[in-house]
């Protein structure tokens, strides 16, 4: 099944405080890259879930700063898990 990212970025070069960031023109859904909302990042190979920390305008364009909160992976095992243990 094949996963569409909300903002691709490259997990391997964070700024400087180690945050995930793109610029928003890149985002596949751009309304939903806002401060405070989780978003699938990454790539299609390494997908990560990022929460929003801020938006910057820069020459370039607007950029997307977002924390990492996990991979996609381990945030569907604790979904699952979560669904199992609330019945």
């Amino acid at each position: 099944m094949a996963l569409e990212l909300d903002i691709p970025c490259d997990v391997q070069g964070p700024d400087d405080e180690g945050h995930l960031w793109a610029f928003l023109d890149e985002a596949v859904h751009p309304g939903a890259v806002v401060e405070g909302a989780l978003v699938v990042t990454g790539d299609e190979e390494t997908p990560v879930v990022a929460r929003g920390r801020r938006l910057e305008e820069r020459p370039g364009g607007t950029m997307v700063v977002r924390q990492r909160v996990g991979t996609a992976a381990e945030l569907e095992r604790a979904l699952i898990r979560a669904r199992t243990t609330a019945a």
